[in-house]
Parts: structure tokens; C-alpha cells; sequence
């Protein structure tokens, strides 16, 4: 039997080891473009993303700048799809030469997952909205350049904020990005956004309820004590939450003279690790107990995995301790997502003399607004809720004319519902005949629509006073910086008056108190750390206002 003729070419193959491997690549590297291919094809992804954006994560979501206002998501509630449509419809209406910012956010919050909620999300997007509708159409805040709003999503826990920062550094200049809002969640991964933003792009990033003490520590820096350059603030620091706090405990009538902090000492989360910190210390007080009970909130859940019930195990096996100490006054230092499990374990757990507990807690409270573990666990009459809050609807009272903070509050509100002004009755007037806002009042109750106003308010007028299309890093920073002392800005949270370091100087902090109904009221209005208030701008040879030279 004749030998078996084989093909030449594998013959050559078989002599040359080298050229036998690079083909098989060569071969390898077909097979699977070509299966990638003919898998995009048979099986397209169910999201696609807009311009600016890129679909990533576990959900998928699209993470970066949304310049075309298109789903983040493939399956948003139709209210945030609202708000993307209001966002384009008032970035179309911009002619001509115009600034940007961006409020950036975790805009894809996963359920059980992310200590916030799309319902958290709106007033946010709302407030942003109505300072970018008062610069454009009054004269609250000069006249020129227009001014467009983008959304930028950093995903589920800020986890996809290095896809962000890329996508900005993209469109900042195609779009005259001039300031990034927002921010969100006082973590690890949104200070790192901050870091980067100011490092690479030399742009102001204006925190709305960025809180935690050492969000504005580079964390790069190994020393600990390097600022980030161009990170702003309108908020109140925890360290200052707490003071707010003792001043409003020091207050109680009886005396409390036996407290708990209950501390979240989770790794990786500024804000509760700040507040626990500065809580431990500065409620301690003569003639009065302080017991820390301390907790671990989970740092890393996949999507279903249940954090609530996570919690629920720890705050039940706390129960007993919490009955030993039978505080006066319970200090939650934690995400106010988590304070349904605290409440709830609470309420069902086994009696143990304490008629009513009075829960205080800090600024994140207010996620728990809607919560219906709290809100029912209100109603049972076993708690009571309050906290100290960043800004509230109710804080500057309701007699008129009232202080020039009042005033300021008067007229945000008036353009964020489209109604008369409480005290003067008149509506706003726009310089163009342009509809009106219609938010609902009942959205300002968290504070946060205030506070991303106010944010939006200190990135519009320093970008205003920058050239258009000028690149000149730091500019605006150098401008942010001169508002302080004579030189403040109106907001809707009080006047704007920013430290060297960022963090705003003689911002008030209510105490709001919860009601079974969702409802919050304010009941007390702090004035950290020395207890002066800040209502209007100073007068000429008077006491000057909080950030001035020796006083004034």
C-alpha cells in the first residue's frame, strides 16, 4: 500500500516550531474576533449608551458624561427619565457661547446594594435644575454665559468613578465643562474622584452633602495632610453634624445623662467613620455616661444579597447591650439606609423597660425619610427620630419678611415650584419667555435639592467670571475662593462662604424631627462650632461675617 501523501505546506509546518506557533495565533486570534462578531450580532447588549457614556458593571449601566440625557439604565423609573428629558429640553434651549457643569453621581443605585435610592436621586437632579434655570432666565447670578447641565453616573457605589473622570476629560473641552457638582457619598472612591479631577483637569469639584472630615485629603498624599486643590463644599463637616448635635443635646430638658453611640466601623466609608469618631469624643459631658456599641456595615455586596438582613443580625445581638446602657439618647452613627434594621430590630425585639428610645442621628438620615421600617416604627410609638440635617425646608421659619437667609430661600423656592414667593406673593420674572419650573415642594424636604443648588449656584458664578473656552487651570478655583467674609453668595441653605481649605464657613445645621408620615419638621437650628449666626451679609463697620480677618 502506497504511502499516505501529506499536504506540503503542514509538512513545512511541522519542520519550523516558531512558524507553526504564529500561525496558530494567527488562526486563534480569527476564531475569536470572528466568534465576537457573530456574538454581537446574534446576541446585541441590551444597553446602549449615549454619547460620553460606556456600559459597565454587574447590573450593566452606562457610566460617564451624559451628553445626549439617554438611559443610564435599561430599566430606570419613569421619573428619572423625566429628568434626563428636562435636563436635554433646558440644554437646547441654550444658544451661543455657554459654560457646563456636571453633577456627578451614583445615578444607577442597585436596591439592597447601594446605601441610596432613586427617590434620594431627584431632588438632587432638581436642585441642579433650578440654579441652572435661575441663571439663565433671572438675574440672580449675572447674565452671561448660558449655562448647560450634564449628568455624569459613577455607578453602583461610585465603583466605575475612574470610567467618569476619562469620559470628562474627554468633553471638557468639546462641551465647556467649567465645575463638577455633586459628587454624592462621602467614600473612598468619590474623594479619589475629587483627587482626580483637580489633579488632571484643574477644574473646581463643588460637593453637595460631602461631609466626611477628610474628604478633602488627597489620597494620594502618604503624609495625610495634602488638600485637594480644587475641592469646594457646602455642607457642614461631620465634625461640625456632631457639635451641632452636643449643642442640641447640652439643651434637653432632663439632662441627658446617659448616651449610646451606635458606630458603624466599617472600612473605607469617610462618612462614618468621621462621625463615629467625632461622636465617641465630643458628647462626653460631666454627669453623663457614654457607651459605644459598635457595629460593621457590609462593604461589598453583590446585587440580592440582602444587606438588611446582614444587619439585622448584628443590631439583634446589640439589643441586649443597648437594654444594659439605658441611654437617655441613642447617637446612630451610620448610613441612614441601614437605620430601618436598627429601628426594626428595636421595636420587635424583647422589651426591656425602655418605654421610648430617642434616636438622633447624622445628616444621612434623611435617606430614611420614606423608609417604611422607620416610619413604622415611629408610628409604634417605641422610637423617636431626629437628625441633624445639612439644610432644611423650614429652617429659616415663616415670619416675613424675615432674615436676608429667609429671602434667599424664598426665591429658590419660588423657582423650583414655579409659585409666588411666600412672603411677597409675586412670581418670578424671566428675562425670556421660557416655562417655568414645577417641582413639587414636598421633594425639598431631604435638604438635598437646597444643597445641590447652592453647589450648582458657587460653580456657575466663578465659571461666569471666566472667560469662555479659556483654559486656564486653576482660574476658577483662585475665583471660589474669593467668596468669603463681605463677599458672600445667596444660597438656599444659607450664605456661601468658603474656608481656604474648601469647607464652607457659618452654614447653620437644623435638627429636623421625623414624622410617622414621612413628614420633617424642624425643631432646633445649630450654628457650629461657636454658635453665631450667619443671616445676613455684614454691615459696614459691624460684626463681619464668619471667614472674615479677625472677626470683621
Amino acid at each position: 500500500m502506497p504511502p499516505a501523501v501529506g499536504n506540503p505546506r503542514f509538512g513545512r509546518l511541522r519542520r519550523h516550531r516558531t512558524l507553526s506557533v504564529l500561525a496558530a495565533l494567527v488562526i486563534l486570534a480569527g476564531v475569536v474576533s470572528g466568534g465576537r462578531w457573530t456574538y454581537g450580532r446574534l446576541f446585541p447588549p441590551s444597553l446602549t449608551c449615549g454619547t460620553g457614556m460606556t456600559a459597565t458593571g454587574t447590573p450593566l449601566a452606562c457610566a460617564g458624561v451624559n451628553i445626549d440625557s439617554t438611559p443610564f439604565t435599561d430599566h430606570e423609573p419613569d421619573r428619572m427619565r423625566e429628568l434626563e428629558k428636562a435636563v436635554k429640553s433646558a440644554n437646547d434651549q441654550v444658544k451661543g457661547d455657554y459654560t457646563s457643569v456636571v453633577l456627578m453621581l451614583d445615578l444607577s443605585p442597585v436596591s439592597d446594594v447601594d446605601t441610596l435610592t432613586y427617590g434620594s436621586l431627584y431632588p438632587n437632579i432638581e436642585g441642579a435644575l433650578a440654579a441652572v434655570w435661575r441663571a439663565n432666565n433671572t438675574a440672580a447670578y449675572g447674565s452671561t454665559p448660558a449655562v448647560k447641565l450634564y449628568l455624569a453616573n459613577m455607578g453602583s457605589q461610585y465603583g466605575d468613578w475612574a470610567v467618569t473622570v476619562d469620559k470628562l476629560k474627554q468633553k471638557v473641552n468639546t462641551e465647556h465643562i467649567s465645575a463638577v457638582i455633586g459628587l454624592g457619598q462621602s467614600t473612598d472612591q468619590t474623594r479619589h474622584a475629587a483627587a482626580a479631577i483637580s489633579a488632571q483637569l484643574h477644574i473646581p469639584v463643588v460637593g453637595s452633602t460631602v461631609t466626611g472630615d477628610s474628604m478633602n485629603i488627597d489620597p494620594a498624599d502618604p503624609t495625610g495632610k495634602k488638600q485637594i486643590a480644587d475641592l469646594f463644599r457646602v455642607s457642614p463637616t461631620n465634625s461640625d453634624s456632631v457639635v451641632a448635635a452636643t449643642q442640641y443635646v447640652s439643651g434637653l430638658k432632663p439632662a441627658v445623662t446617659s448616651l449610646a453611640v451606635v458606630a458603624d466601623s466599617v472600612t473605607g466609608d469617610d462618612y462614618t467613620q468621621t462621625l463615629a469618631a467625632a461622636a465617641k469624643t465630643r458628647f462626653k459631658a460631666p454627669n453623663r455616661t457614654v457607651t459605644v456599641l459598635p457595629y460593621t456595615s457590609p462593604s461589598d455586596l453583590p446585587a440580592g444579597s440582602g444587606r438588611q438582613d446582614y444587619l439585622v443580625q448584628q443590631f439583634n445581638l446589640m439589643h441586649a447591650n443597648l437594654c444594659q446602657a439605658a441611654p437617655s439618647v441613642v447617637y446612630f452613627a451610620g448610613r441612614g439606609h441601614d437605620l430601618a434594621a436598627f429601628v426594626e430590630n428595636w421595636v420587635q425585639g424583647a422589651p426591656c423597660g425602655i418605654a421610648q428610645l430617642h434616636i438622633l442621628a447624622g445628616d444621612d438620615a434623611s435617606e430614611s425619610i420614606h423608609d417604611k421600617g422607620v416610619l413604622d416604627g415611629i408610628a409604634s410609638g417605641r422610637v423617636t427620630v431626629a437628625y441633624t440635617a445639612l439644610a432644611s425646608p423650614d429652617e429659616w421659619g415663616t415670619q416675613c419678611p424675615g432674615s436676608d437667609a429667609k429671602h434667599n430661600y424664598d426665591q429658590f423656592w419660588a423657582a423650583f415650584t414655579g409659585r409666588p414667593d411666600p412672603c411677597t406673593g409675586q412670581t418670578l420674572t424671566a428675562d425670556k419667555d421660557v416655562p417655568m419650573l414645577s417641582f413639587d415642594p414636598t421633594d425639598l424636604a431631604s435638604g438635598q435639592a437646597m444643597l445641590t443648588h447652592d453647589a450648582a449656584v458657587a460653580a456657575i458664578s466663578a465659571g461666569r467670571r471666566d472667560a469662555v473656552g479659556l483654559r486656564n487651570p486653576g482660574l476658577q478655583t483662585g475665583i471660589l475662593h474669593q467668596f468669603y467674609c463681605a463677599q458672600m453668595l445667596p444660597g438656599a441653605s444659607g450664605w456661601l462662604s468658603f474656608g481656604s481649605d474648601g469647607t464652607p464657613a457659618g452654614k447653620p445645621a437644623p435638627v429636623v424631627q421625623l414624622g410617622s408620615d414621612g413628614t420633617t419638621r424642624t425643631i432646633a437650628l445649630t450654628w457650629p462650632p461657636d454658635g453665631t449666626p450667619n443671616l445676613s451679609l455684614p454691615q459696614r463697620g459691624g460684626k463681619g461675617a464668619p471667614g472674615c480677618p479677625n472677626g470683621g
